[in-house]
Protein backbone atom coordinates (compact mmCIF):
# COMPACT_ATOMS: atom_id res chain seq x y z
CA UNK A 1 0.00 0.00 0.00
CA UNK A 2 1.38 3.68 -0.94
CA UNK A 3 0.64 6.18 1.40
CA UNK A 4 0.58 10.11 1.06
CA UNK A 5 0.05 13.15 3.36
CA UNK A 6 -1.48 16.52 2.66
CA UNK A 7 -2.59 19.47 3.80
CA UNK A 8 -5.87 20.81 2.72
CA UNK A 9 -7.07 24.31 4.74
CA UNK A 10 -4.69 23.82 7.13
CA UNK A 11 -5.45 20.45 8.32
CA UNK A 12 -4.33 16.93 7.32
CA UNK A 13 -5.01 14.62 5.31
CA UNK A 14 -4.15 11.09 4.30
CA UNK A 15 -4.52 8.90 0.69
CA UNK A 16 -4.62 5.42 0.83
CA UNK A 17 -3.42 3.87 -2.16
CA UNK A 18 -4.91 -0.07 -2.73
CA UNK A 19 -1.94 -1.84 -4.37
CA UNK A 20 -2.51 -5.32 -3.28
CA UNK A 21 -5.11 -7.55 -2.63
CA UNK A 22 -4.03 -7.63 1.14
CA UNK A 23 -4.94 -4.73 1.40
CA UNK A 24 -8.59 -4.31 0.70
CA UNK A 25 -8.72 -5.59 4.58
CA UNK A 26 -7.89 -1.73 5.83
CA UNK A 27 -10.08 -0.20 2.82
CA UNK A 28 -12.91 -2.84 4.28
CA UNK A 29 -12.15 -1.53 7.73
CA UNK A 30 -12.41 2.30 7.06
CA UNK A 31 -15.41 1.56 4.50
CA UNK A 32 -17.43 -0.12 7.69
CA UNK A 33 -16.63 3.17 9.92
CA UNK A 34 -18.27 5.08 7.31
CA UNK A 35 -21.20 3.41 6.22
CA UNK A 36 -23.33 6.64 6.81
CA UNK A 37 -21.71 8.33 3.86
CA UNK A 38 -18.77 8.76 1.82
CA UNK A 39 -17.51 11.01 -0.94
CA UNK A 40 -16.74 8.99 -4.37
CA UNK A 41 -15.19 9.52 -7.45
CA UNK A 42 -13.49 7.92 -10.50
CA UNK A 43 -10.80 7.93 -12.96
CA UNK A 44 -11.76 7.18 -16.52
CA UNK A 45 -9.40 6.95 -20.03
CA UNK A 46 -11.41 10.03 -21.39
CA UNK A 47 -14.94 11.44 -21.26
CA UNK A 48 -16.42 9.54 -24.14
CA UNK A 49 -17.72 6.48 -21.77
CA UNK A 50 -19.39 5.37 -24.82
CA UNK A 51 -16.05 4.39 -26.63
CA UNK A 52 -14.75 1.02 -27.37
CA UNK A 53 -11.72 2.16 -26.09
CA UNK A 54 -13.19 2.81 -22.90
CA UNK A 55 -12.33 1.96 -19.63
CA UNK A 56 -12.74 2.63 -15.95
CA UNK A 57 -9.53 2.99 -14.09
CA UNK A 58 -9.19 3.89 -10.66
CA UNK A 59 -12.20 4.19 -7.82
CA UNK A 60 -12.09 6.33 -4.95
CA UNK A 61 -13.79 6.69 -1.80
CA UNK A 62 -13.34 8.75 1.02
CA UNK A 63 -14.14 11.41 3.66
CA UNK A 64 -13.35 15.26 4.73
CA UNK A 65 -9.80 13.91 6.10
CA UNK A 66 -9.00 10.50 4.61
CA UNK A 67 -9.26 8.47 0.66
CA UNK A 68 -8.72 5.52 -0.39
CA UNK A 69 -7.98 4.78 -4.21
CA UNK A 70 -8.85 1.50 -5.46
CA UNK A 71 -7.23 -0.62 -8.60
CA UNK A 72 -10.56 -1.47 -10.39
CA UNK A 73 -8.90 -1.33 -13.71
CA UNK A 74 -7.08 -4.40 -12.24
CA UNK A 75 -10.68 -6.61 -12.07
CA UNK A 76 -11.43 -9.13 -9.71
CA UNK A 77 -11.46 -8.10 -5.95
CA UNK A 78 -10.47 -4.53 -6.46
CA UNK A 79 -13.77 -4.21 -8.74
CA UNK A 80 -15.91 -6.35 -6.53
CA UNK A 81 -14.73 -4.38 -3.32
CA UNK A 82 -16.11 -1.05 -5.09
CA UNK A 83 -19.16 -2.51 -5.68
CA UNK A 84 -19.55 -3.97 -2.60
CA UNK A 85 -18.62 -0.24 -0.86
CA UNK A 86 -21.33 1.41 -3.54
CA UNK A 87 -24.15 -0.84 -2.54
CA UNK A 88 -23.05 -0.61 1.21
CA UNK A 89 -22.80 3.19 2.25
CA UNK A 90 -26.17 4.89 2.79
CA UNK A 91 -25.11 8.32 1.24
CA UNK A 92 -22.75 8.85 -1.55
CA UNK A 93 -20.99 12.52 -2.49
CA UNK A 94 -20.13 13.04 -5.60
CA UNK A 95 -19.06 16.08 -7.90
CA UNK A 96 -21.15 16.02 -11.33
CA UNK A 97 -23.09 12.80 -10.35
CA UNK A 98 -24.17 12.15 -13.71
CA UNK A 99 -21.06 11.64 -14.81
CA UNK A 100 -19.62 8.48 -12.15
CA UNK A 101 -22.48 6.64 -12.04
CA UNK A 102 -22.98 6.25 -15.73
CA UNK A 103 -19.53 4.88 -15.23
CA UNK A 104 -20.08 2.70 -13.11
CA UNK A 105 -23.40 1.47 -14.20
CA UNK A 106 -21.59 0.33 -17.58
CA UNK A 107 -18.34 -0.36 -16.44
CA UNK A 108 -18.63 -1.63 -12.77
CA UNK A 109 -22.38 -3.69 -13.18
CA UNK A 110 -24.07 -1.05 -10.47
CA UNK A 111 -27.21 0.33 -12.31
CA UNK A 112 -27.76 3.86 -11.51
CA UNK A 113 -31.59 2.97 -10.43
CA UNK A 114 -29.61 1.41 -7.21
CA UNK A 115 -27.24 4.63 -6.35
CA UNK A 116 -29.13 8.00 -7.87
CA UNK A 117 -31.42 7.70 -4.90
CA UNK A 118 -28.71 8.09 -1.78
CA UNK A 119 -26.37 10.57 -4.11
CA UNK A 120 -25.34 13.89 -3.34
CA UNK A 121 -24.12 15.55 -6.01
CA UNK A 122 -22.24 18.86 -4.98
CA UNK A 123 -22.71 19.87 -8.58
CA UNK A 124 -25.91 20.50 -7.70
CA UNK A 125 -25.72 22.03 -4.61
CA UNK A 126 -23.06 24.68 -5.89
CA UNK A 127 -25.76 25.51 -8.91
CA UNK A 128 -27.87 26.58 -6.03
CA UNK A 129 -25.95 27.93 -3.93
CA UNK A 130 -24.81 30.47 -6.79
CA UNK A 131 -25.86 29.64 -10.46
CA UNK A 132 -23.61 32.16 -12.41
CA UNK A 133 -20.37 30.41 -14.38
CA UNK A 134 -17.57 32.32 -13.75
CA UNK A 135 -17.83 34.49 -17.19
CA UNK A 136 -20.72 35.95 -15.29
CA UNK A 137 -19.13 36.97 -12.23
CA UNK A 138 -19.57 33.64 -10.30
CA UNK A 139 -17.95 30.98 -8.75
CA UNK A 140 -18.29 28.56 -11.34
CA UNK A 141 -19.30 25.08 -10.67
CA UNK A 142 -16.28 22.77 -11.42
CA UNK A 143 -14.90 21.15 -8.93
CA UNK A 144 -11.50 22.95 -8.93
CA UNK A 145 -13.40 26.43 -8.89
CA UNK A 146 -15.53 25.66 -6.17
CA UNK A 147 -12.64 24.32 -3.91
CA UNK A 148 -10.29 27.83 -4.89
CA UNK A 149 -13.17 29.65 -3.51
CA UNK A 150 -14.40 27.33 -0.85
CA UNK A 151 -11.48 25.40 0.62
CA UNK A 152 -7.82 25.98 -0.28
CA UNK A 153 -6.72 28.12 -3.26
CA UNK A 154 -3.54 26.69 -3.32
CA UNK A 155 -4.70 23.11 -3.14
CA UNK A 156 -7.01 23.66 -6.40
CA UNK A 157 -4.17 25.10 -8.40
CA UNK A 158 -1.57 22.14 -6.81
CA UNK A 159 -4.04 19.13 -8.35
CA UNK A 160 -5.14 21.25 -11.17
CA UNK A 161 -2.19 20.87 -12.22
CA UNK A 162 -0.81 17.95 -11.66
CA UNK A 163 -2.38 16.35 -14.85
CA UNK A 164 -0.97 19.03 -17.04
CA UNK A 165 2.60 18.46 -15.38
CA UNK A 166 1.80 14.51 -15.99
CA UNK A 167 1.50 15.50 -19.83
CA UNK A 168 4.25 17.13 -20.29
CA UNK A 169 6.70 14.82 -18.51
CA UNK A 170 5.07 11.20 -20.46
CA UNK A 171 5.34 13.89 -23.65
CA UNK A 172 1.69 13.78 -24.13
CA UNK A 173 -1.53 15.94 -24.38
CA UNK A 174 -3.76 16.57 -21.93
CA UNK A 175 -6.69 14.52 -23.64
CA UNK A 176 -4.49 11.43 -23.73
CA UNK A 177 -2.67 11.14 -20.79
CA UNK A 178 -5.29 9.37 -18.72
CA UNK A 179 -5.18 6.28 -20.77
CA UNK A 180 -1.29 5.91 -20.48
CA UNK A 181 0.32 7.31 -17.41
CA UNK A 182 0.57 4.67 -15.19
CA UNK A 183 -1.83 3.64 -12.78
CA UNK A 184 0.82 3.44 -9.72
CA UNK A 185 2.26 7.29 -10.35
CA UNK A 186 2.60 9.00 -7.52
CA UNK A 187 0.88 11.86 -8.68
CA UNK A 188 -1.88 10.32 -10.62
CA UNK A 189 -2.61 8.64 -7.18
CA UNK A 190 -2.74 12.21 -5.66
CA UNK A 191 -4.64 13.39 -7.65
CA UNK A 192 -6.95 10.80 -7.93
CA UNK A 193 -6.92 10.67 -3.83
CA UNK A 194 -7.65 14.18 -3.16
CA UNK A 195 -11.01 14.40 -4.99
CA UNK A 196 -13.44 12.65 -2.40
CA UNK A 197 -11.49 14.63 0.34
CA UNK A 198 -12.47 17.80 -1.78
CA UNK A 199 -16.07 16.83 -2.86
CA UNK A 200 -16.30 15.80 0.87
CA UNK A 201 -15.30 19.33 2.08
CA UNK A 202 -17.38 20.82 -0.64
CA UNK A 203 -20.69 19.26 0.49
CA UNK A 204 -19.83 20.45 4.26
CA UNK A 205 -19.29 23.81 3.49
CA UNK A 206 -22.15 24.34 0.69
CA UNK A 207 -25.32 22.74 2.12
CA UNK A 208 -25.50 25.33 4.79
CA UNK A 209 -25.14 28.19 1.80
CA UNK A 210 -28.73 27.05 0.09
CA UNK A 211 -30.74 29.82 0.30
CA UNK A 212 -33.76 28.35 2.81
CA UNK A 213 -36.69 29.02 -0.06
CA UNK A 214 -34.23 26.47 -2.53
CA UNK A 215 -33.89 24.03 -0.39
CA UNK A 216 -37.20 22.01 -1.14
CA UNK A 217 -35.01 21.89 -4.69
CA UNK A 218 -32.29 19.90 -3.83
CA UNK A 219 -34.53 16.43 -4.34
CA UNK A 220 -35.99 18.11 -7.14
CA UNK A 221 -32.90 18.72 -9.17
CA UNK A 222 -31.88 15.17 -7.95
CA UNK A 223 -34.73 13.72 -9.54
CA UNK A 224 -34.59 15.58 -12.96
CA UNK A 225 -30.42 14.93 -13.16
CA UNK A 226 -31.38 10.86 -12.75
CA UNK A 227 -33.42 11.29 -15.53
CA UNK A 228 -31.36 12.96 -17.80
CA UNK A 229 -28.46 10.29 -16.97
CA UNK A 230 -31.26 7.54 -17.91
CA UNK A 231 -31.81 9.81 -21.20
CA UNK A 232 -28.06 9.54 -21.92
CA UNK A 233 -27.57 6.23 -21.26
CA UNK A 234 -30.57 4.82 -23.72
CA UNK A 235 -29.36 6.62 -26.21
CA UNK A 236 -30.82 7.54 -29.74
CA UNK A 237 -30.20 5.06 -32.73
CA UNK A 238 -28.47 6.21 -36.04
CA UNK A 239 -29.09 5.61 -39.64
CA UNK A 240 -25.91 5.24 -39.75
CA UNK A 241 -26.22 4.50 -43.76
CA UNK A 242 -27.71 7.89 -44.38
CA UNK A 243 -25.88 9.64 -42.04
CA UNK A 244 -22.90 8.24 -44.22
CA UNK A 245 -24.14 9.30 -47.46
CA UNK A 246 -25.51 12.49 -46.05
CA UNK A 247 -21.53 13.44 -44.92
CA UNK A 248 -20.53 12.44 -48.70
CA UNK A 249 -23.31 14.77 -50.18
CA UNK A 250 -22.64 17.41 -48.08
CA UNK A 251 -18.93 17.01 -48.43
CA UNK A 252 -19.44 17.05 -52.63
CA UNK A 253 -21.74 20.21 -52.27
CA UNK A 254 -19.38 22.27 -50.42
CA UNK A 255 -16.61 21.97 -52.93
CA UNK A 256 -19.05 22.61 -55.78
CA UNK A 257 -19.65 25.94 -54.16
CA UNK A 258 -16.28 26.77 -53.03
CA UNK A 259 -15.45 25.83 -56.90
CA UNK A 260 -18.02 28.28 -57.94
CA UNK A 261 -16.19 31.21 -55.27
CA UNK A 262 -13.08 30.33 -56.92
CA UNK A 263 -14.86 30.93 -60.84
CA UNK A 264 -16.44 34.34 -59.03
CA UNK A 265 -12.65 35.43 -57.41
CA UNK A 266 -12.67 33.68 -54.31
CA UNK A 267 -10.08 31.96 -53.86
CA UNK A 268 -11.32 30.84 -49.60
CA UNK A 269 -14.51 31.43 -48.53
CA UNK A 270 -13.39 31.13 -45.13
CA UNK A 271 -11.30 34.07 -45.40
CA UNK A 272 -13.23 38.06 -44.87
CA UNK A 273 -10.76 39.50 -46.12
CA UNK A 274 -11.39 37.29 -49.94
CA UNK A 275 -14.47 37.85 -50.04
CA UNK A 276 -14.74 40.97 -49.14
CA UNK A 277 -12.25 41.39 -51.59
CA UNK A 278 -14.28 39.51 -54.33
CA UNK A 279 -17.39 41.22 -53.49
CA UNK A 280 -16.12 44.50 -53.99
CA UNK A 281 -14.90 43.95 -57.39
CA UNK A 282 -18.65 43.08 -58.04
CA UNK A 283 -19.37 46.43 -57.17
CA UNK A 284 -20.85 45.42 -53.87
CA UNK A 285 -20.28 48.52 -51.30
CA UNK A 286 -19.79 46.19 -47.71
CA UNK A 287 -20.36 49.46 -45.21
CA UNK A 288 -20.20 47.15 -41.91
CA UNK A 289 -16.91 47.09 -39.74
CA UNK A 290 -15.85 44.74 -37.17
CA UNK A 291 -14.58 46.39 -33.74
CA UNK A 292 -11.34 46.13 -34.81
CA UNK A 293 -12.02 48.15 -38.40
CA UNK A 294 -12.33 45.42 -40.74
CA UNK A 295 -14.87 44.57 -43.48
CA UNK A 296 -17.76 43.07 -41.81
CA UNK A 297 -18.90 40.01 -44.04
CA UNK A 298 -21.45 38.69 -41.93
CA UNK A 299 -24.72 35.75 -42.24
CA UNK A 300 -27.47 38.85 -42.40
CA UNK A 301 -24.64 40.63 -45.24
CA UNK A 302 -24.27 37.54 -47.09
CA UNK A 303 -27.87 36.03 -47.06
CA UNK A 304 -29.53 39.88 -48.34
CA UNK A 305 -26.95 39.99 -51.14
CA UNK A 306 -27.57 36.02 -51.81
CA UNK A 307 -31.50 36.99 -51.72
CA UNK A 308 -30.86 39.48 -54.43
CA UNK A 309 -29.31 37.25 -56.41
CA UNK A 310 -25.63 37.28 -56.01
CA UNK A 311 -24.15 34.26 -56.94
CA UNK A 312 -21.02 34.75 -54.84
CA UNK A 313 -22.64 35.54 -51.78
CA UNK A 314 -24.83 32.37 -52.49
CA UNK A 315 -21.81 30.19 -53.44
CA UNK A 316 -19.89 31.10 -50.16
CA UNK A 317 -23.16 31.20 -48.04
CA UNK A 318 -23.82 27.96 -49.13
CA UNK A 319 -20.10 26.30 -48.90
CA UNK A 320 -19.79 27.34 -45.16
CA UNK A 321 -23.22 25.90 -44.21
CA UNK A 322 -22.60 22.32 -45.96
CA UNK A 323 -18.87 22.25 -44.21
CA UNK A 324 -20.37 23.64 -40.65
CA UNK A 325 -23.20 20.37 -41.20
CA UNK A 326 -20.99 18.24 -42.12
CA UNK A 327 -18.20 18.97 -39.45
CA UNK A 328 -20.38 20.23 -36.90
CA UNK A 329 -23.23 17.44 -37.17
CA UNK A 330 -22.88 15.00 -39.29
CA UNK A 331 -19.25 13.44 -38.67
CA UNK A 332 -19.73 14.36 -35.22
CA UNK A 333 -22.49 11.58 -34.99
CA UNK A 334 -20.72 9.16 -36.92
CA UNK A 335 -17.73 9.77 -34.68
CA UNK A 336 -19.89 9.35 -31.62
CA UNK A 337 -22.31 6.35 -32.24
CA UNK A 338 -21.59 3.45 -29.75
CA UNK A 339 -21.24 -0.16 -31.09
CA UNK A 340 -24.70 -0.61 -31.02
CA UNK A 341 -25.22 2.90 -33.52
CA UNK A 342 -26.34 4.81 -30.91
CA UNK A 343 -25.64 8.23 -30.09
CA UNK A 344 -25.44 9.56 -26.56
CA UNK A 345 -26.04 12.99 -26.03
CA UNK A 346 -24.75 14.80 -22.75
CA UNK A 347 -27.73 16.08 -20.48
CA UNK A 348 -26.69 19.18 -18.14
CA UNK A 349 -29.64 19.48 -16.21
CA UNK A 350 -28.31 22.50 -14.41
CA UNK A 351 -26.56 24.99 -17.15
CA UNK A 352 -27.81 28.13 -17.56
CA UNK A 353 -28.11 30.93 -14.69
CA UNK A 354 -31.56 30.54 -14.87
CA UNK A 355 -30.82 26.88 -14.76
CA UNK A 356 -31.72 26.09 -18.31
CA UNK A 357 -30.29 22.42 -19.55
CA UNK A 358 -27.52 22.29 -22.00
CA UNK A 359 -27.12 19.53 -24.54
CA UNK A 360 -23.99 18.23 -26.24
CA UNK A 361 -23.10 15.76 -28.59
CA UNK A 362 -26.58 15.77 -30.40
CA UNK A 363 -27.41 19.23 -29.60
CA UNK A 364 -30.91 19.23 -30.35
CA UNK A 365 -31.14 23.04 -28.88
CA UNK A 366 -29.08 24.08 -31.96
CA UNK A 367 -30.00 22.81 -34.98
CA UNK A 368 -31.08 24.47 -37.51
CA UNK A 369 -35.05 25.74 -37.20
CA UNK A 370 -37.35 23.11 -38.51
CA UNK A 371 -34.85 21.23 -41.04
CA UNK A 372 -35.19 17.59 -41.02
CA UNK A 373 -32.06 16.96 -43.03
CA UNK A 374 -29.95 16.56 -39.56
CA UNK A 375 -32.54 15.40 -37.98
CA UNK A 376 -33.47 12.78 -39.87
CA UNK A 377 -30.26 10.74 -39.19
CA UNK A 378 -31.84 9.59 -35.88
CA UNK A 379 -34.47 6.63 -35.85
CA UNK A 380 -36.51 5.63 -33.02
CA UNK A 381 -36.26 1.90 -32.02
CA UNK A 382 -36.97 -0.96 -34.49
CA UNK A 383 -41.05 -1.48 -34.75
CA UNK A 384 -41.21 2.55 -33.36
CA UNK A 385 -42.07 5.38 -34.27
CA UNK A 386 -41.19 8.98 -33.42
CA UNK A 387 -43.11 11.52 -31.42
CA UNK A 388 -42.53 14.59 -29.94
CA UNK A 389 -45.09 16.55 -27.38
CA UNK A 390 -44.10 20.44 -26.65
CA UNK A 391 -45.76 22.99 -24.79
CA UNK A 392 -48.29 25.23 -25.97
CA UNK A 393 -46.64 28.91 -26.09
CA UNK A 394 -45.08 28.21 -22.77
CA UNK A 395 -43.15 31.05 -21.95
CA UNK A 396 -46.28 33.55 -22.69
CA UNK A 397 -48.30 30.79 -20.54
CA UNK A 398 -45.75 31.15 -17.56
CA UNK A 399 -45.88 35.03 -18.24
CA UNK A 400 -49.66 34.73 -17.43
CA UNK A 401 -49.67 33.18 -14.77
CA UNK A 402 -47.13 34.87 -13.26
CA UNK A 403 -47.91 38.44 -13.86
CA UNK A 404 -51.48 38.06 -13.11
CA UNK A 405 -52.64 40.42 -15.91
CA UNK A 406 -56.01 38.94 -16.98
CA UNK A 407 -56.29 39.70 -20.14
CA UNK A 408 -53.57 37.85 -21.00
CA UNK A 409 -55.17 35.04 -18.61
CA UNK A 410 -58.71 35.31 -20.51
CA UNK A 411 -57.19 34.81 -23.89
CA UNK A 412 -55.00 31.71 -23.10
CA UNK A 413 -58.32 30.57 -21.13
CA UNK A 414 -60.71 31.32 -24.11
CA UNK A 415 -58.38 30.17 -26.85
CA UNK A 416 -57.94 33.54 -28.40
CA UNK A 417 -55.12 34.70 -30.61
CA UNK A 418 -52.58 36.54 -28.23
CA UNK A 419 -50.35 37.94 -30.82
CA UNK A 420 -53.71 39.21 -32.88
CA UNK A 421 -54.96 41.06 -29.65
CA UNK A 422 -51.62 42.48 -29.64
CA UNK A 423 -51.82 43.85 -32.98
CA UNK A 424 -55.56 44.97 -32.96
CA UNK A 425 -54.13 47.02 -29.97
CA UNK A 426 -51.42 48.53 -31.83
CA UNK A 427 -53.34 48.95 -35.27
CA UNK A 428 -56.73 48.73 -34.84
CA UNK A 429 -59.29 46.54 -35.32
CA UNK A 430 -58.73 45.82 -39.16
CA UNK A 431 -54.66 44.61 -38.28
CA UNK A 432 -53.33 42.12 -40.81
CA UNK A 433 -51.52 38.89 -40.76
CA UNK A 434 -48.47 41.31 -41.58
CA UNK A 435 -49.81 43.06 -38.15
CA UNK A 436 -50.03 39.96 -36.39
CA UNK A 437 -46.55 38.81 -37.45
CA UNK A 438 -45.16 42.08 -35.81
CA UNK A 439 -47.02 41.93 -32.84
CA UNK A 440 -45.61 38.05 -32.09
CA UNK A 441 -42.41 39.44 -32.11
CA UNK A 442 -42.83 41.85 -29.51
CA UNK A 443 -45.10 39.60 -27.64
CA UNK A 444 -42.03 36.95 -26.88
CA UNK A 445 -39.62 40.17 -27.23
CA UNK A 446 -41.57 41.45 -23.52
CA UNK A 447 -41.01 37.75 -22.39
CA UNK A 448 -36.90 38.20 -23.08
CA UNK A 449 -36.82 42.28 -21.91
CA UNK A 450 -36.89 43.66 -25.48
CA UNK A 451 -38.17 46.95 -26.33
CA UNK A 452 -39.12 48.70 -28.97
CA UNK A 453 -35.59 49.28 -30.65
CA UNK A 454 -34.97 45.23 -30.30
CA UNK A 455 -38.31 44.39 -32.06
CA UNK A 456 -37.10 47.11 -34.96
CA UNK A 457 -33.58 45.08 -35.46
CA UNK A 458 -35.66 41.71 -35.62
CA UNK A 459 -38.19 43.17 -38.13
CA UNK A 460 -36.93 44.97 -39.67
CA UNK A 461 -39.60 47.52 -39.21
CA UNK A 462 -39.53 51.58 -38.68
CA UNK A 463 -38.79 52.17 -34.88
CA UNK A 464 -41.52 54.56 -34.54
CA UNK A 465 -43.70 51.74 -35.53
CA UNK A 466 -41.77 48.96 -33.08
CA UNK A 467 -42.53 51.66 -30.19
CA UNK A 468 -46.51 51.72 -31.17
CA UNK A 469 -46.45 47.91 -30.40
CA UNK A 470 -44.84 47.69 -27.87
CA UNK A 471 -46.89 50.99 -25.97
CA UNK A 472 -49.75 48.73 -27.13
CA UNK A 473 -48.40 45.62 -25.72
CA UNK A 474 -47.97 47.85 -22.21
CA UNK A 475 -51.76 49.36 -22.91
CA UNK A 476 -53.30 45.52 -23.12
CA UNK A 477 -51.24 43.58 -20.52
CA UNK A 478 -50.62 46.36 -17.69
CA UNK A 479 -49.66 43.60 -15.15
CA UNK A 480 -46.93 42.55 -17.32
CA UNK A 481 -45.32 45.60 -16.93
CA UNK A 482 -46.03 46.08 -13.06
CA UNK A 483 -44.36 42.66 -12.78
CA UNK A 484 -41.24 43.61 -14.54
CA UNK A 485 -41.35 47.04 -12.43
CA UNK A 486 -41.39 45.18 -9.51
CA UNK A 487 -38.67 42.74 -10.46
CA UNK A 488 -36.57 45.59 -11.37
CA UNK A 489 -37.13 47.11 -8.40
CA UNK A 490 -36.23 43.67 -6.10
CA UNK A 491 -33.15 43.36 -8.75
CA UNK A 492 -31.42 46.47 -7.99
CA UNK A 493 -32.59 46.49 -4.07
CA UNK A 494 -30.80 43.04 -3.45
CA UNK A 495 -29.12 41.57 -6.18
CA UNK A 496 -31.10 38.95 -7.07
CA UNK A 497 -35.10 37.71 -7.71
CA UNK A 498 -36.61 34.68 -6.00
CA UNK A 499 -38.60 32.16 -8.74
CA UNK A 500 -42.09 30.03 -7.72
CA UNK A 501 -40.06 27.49 -6.92
CA UNK A 502 -37.94 28.50 -4.60
CA UNK A 503 -34.80 29.29 -7.08
CA UNK A 504 -32.36 32.37 -6.01
CA UNK A 505 -31.44 34.19 -9.52
CA UNK A 506 -28.61 37.08 -9.41
CA UNK A 507 -29.55 39.82 -11.58
CA UNK A 508 -27.15 42.25 -12.14
CA UNK A 509 -27.90 45.63 -10.68
CA UNK A 510 -26.64 47.03 -14.23
CA UNK A 511 -29.09 45.03 -16.22
CA UNK A 512 -31.84 44.66 -13.86
CA UNK A 513 -34.32 44.38 -16.94
CA UNK A 514 -33.71 40.79 -17.45
CA UNK A 515 -35.55 40.04 -14.44
CA UNK A 516 -38.26 39.17 -16.15
CA UNK A 517 -36.58 37.53 -18.66
CA UNK A 518 -34.59 35.32 -15.85
CA UNK A 519 -38.24 34.71 -14.15
CA UNK A 520 -39.77 33.21 -17.30
CA UNK A 521 -37.07 31.37 -18.97
CA UNK A 522 -36.53 29.33 -15.10
CA UNK A 523 -39.70 28.98 -14.16
CA UNK A 524 -40.38 27.60 -17.63
CA UNK A 525 -37.87 25.27 -17.53
CA UNK A 526 -39.36 23.92 -14.36
CA UNK A 527 -42.61 23.18 -15.77
CA UNK A 528 -41.02 20.80 -18.19
CA UNK A 529 -38.70 19.39 -15.21
CA UNK A 530 -42.07 18.84 -13.22
CA UNK A 531 -43.30 17.09 -16.36
CA UNK A 532 -40.13 15.24 -16.21
CA UNK A 533 -40.72 14.01 -13.25
CA UNK A 534 -44.38 12.98 -13.77
CA UNK A 535 -43.38 10.83 -16.99
CA UNK A 536 -40.56 9.26 -14.58
CA UNK A 537 -43.14 8.36 -12.18
CA UNK A 538 -45.46 6.91 -14.94
CA UNK A 539 -42.82 4.51 -16.32
CA UNK A 540 -41.90 6.50 -19.71
CA UNK A 541 -38.29 7.12 -18.96
CA UNK A 542 -37.27 4.18 -21.25
CA UNK A 543 -38.62 6.02 -24.12
CA UNK A 544 -37.68 9.17 -23.92
CA UNK A 545 -34.50 10.39 -25.96
CA UNK A 546 -34.21 14.22 -25.57
CA UNK A 547 -35.50 17.24 -23.70
CA UNK A 548 -35.35 20.19 -25.91
CA UNK A 549 -36.23 23.55 -23.82
CA UNK A 550 -40.17 22.84 -23.91
CA UNK A 551 -40.03 19.92 -25.57
CA UNK A 552 -39.69 16.31 -25.43
CA UNK A 553 -38.76 13.89 -28.04
CA UNK A 554 -39.77 9.51 -27.66
CA UNK A 555 -39.50 6.30 -29.63
CA UNK A 556 -42.81 4.80 -28.97
CA UNK A 557 -44.16 1.18 -29.99
CA UNK A 558 -45.52 1.99 -33.94
CA UNK A 559 -49.14 -0.26 -32.45
CA UNK A 560 -49.79 2.44 -29.71
CA UNK A 561 -47.98 5.37 -30.77
CA UNK A 562 -50.89 7.75 -31.15
CA UNK A 563 -52.52 7.18 -27.46
CA UNK A 564 -48.57 6.84 -25.75
CA UNK A 565 -47.85 10.55 -27.11
CA UNK A 566 -51.33 11.85 -25.97
CA UNK A 567 -50.19 9.97 -22.65
CA UNK A 568 -47.31 11.77 -22.32
CA UNK A 569 -48.78 15.08 -23.52
CA UNK A 570 -51.25 14.23 -20.69
CA UNK A 571 -48.71 14.01 -17.48
CA UNK A 572 -46.54 17.48 -19.40
CA UNK A 573 -49.32 19.50 -18.83
CA UNK A 574 -50.63 20.79 -15.79
CA UNK A 575 -51.65 24.22 -14.33
CA UNK A 576 -50.01 27.05 -13.15
CA UNK A 577 -52.92 29.11 -10.85
CA UNK A 578 -55.23 30.07 -13.62
CA UNK A 579 -53.37 29.30 -16.36
CA UNK A 580 -53.61 25.76 -18.00
CA UNK A 581 -49.89 24.92 -19.97
CA UNK A 582 -51.16 22.80 -22.39
CA UNK A 583 -48.92 20.53 -24.51
CA UNK A 584 -49.51 19.23 -28.58
CA UNK A 585 -48.55 15.41 -29.19
CA UNK A 586 -47.71 14.34 -32.89
CA UNK A 587 -46.57 11.32 -34.05
CA UNK A 588 -44.37 10.79 -36.77
CA UNK A 589 -42.68 8.08 -39.01
CA UNK A 590 -39.19 5.93 -38.00
CA UNK A 591 -36.90 9.76 -37.64
CA UNK A 592 -36.56 12.32 -36.14
CA UNK A 593 -36.84 14.25 -39.40
CA UNK A 594 -40.64 13.04 -39.93
CA UNK A 595 -41.99 15.46 -38.14
CA UNK A 596 -40.27 18.05 -40.17
CA UNK A 597 -41.08 16.53 -43.44
CA UNK A 598 -38.69 14.24 -44.17
CA UNK A 599 -40.52 11.22 -45.83
CA UNK A 600 -39.37 8.28 -43.62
Amino acid sequence: MRVFHETVGGEPVTIYVVQHAEDLDQFRDFVRRHLRALAFDTETTGLNLWSPEFRLRLAQFGTDREAWVIPVEHGGRFAEDARRTLRAVRQLVIHNASYDLLVVDRHLGVPMEELWPKTLDTRIIAHLVDPRGRDEGGIGHSLEALVEHHIDTTVAQDIKGLMRTLARELKTTLSKVWATVDLDHPDYNRYAGMDPILTARLARTLLPKVPVSARRLVPFEHSVAEICSHMEREGFLLDVEYTQELSTRLQQGEEQHKETARELGCENVNSTEMVADALEKMGVKILGRTPSGRRQVDKTLLNQLSQAGNPLATAVKEAKKAGKWRKTWVDGFLAARDGNDRCHASIQSLRARTARMSITGIPAQTLPAGDSIIRRCFLADAGHVIASVDYQAQELRVLAALSGDRTMINAFRDGADLHMLTAKAAFGEEASDKHRKIAKTVNFGRVYGGGAKTVSTQTGIDLAIAKRVVEAFDRRYPGVAKLSERLQAQARRQGYITTPSGRRLPVDRSRAYSALNYLVQSTSRDVTCRGLIRLHRAGYTRYLRLPIHDEVVASLPAAKAEWGAKEIARHMAEDMGPVHIGTDPEVGGRSWGSLYGADY
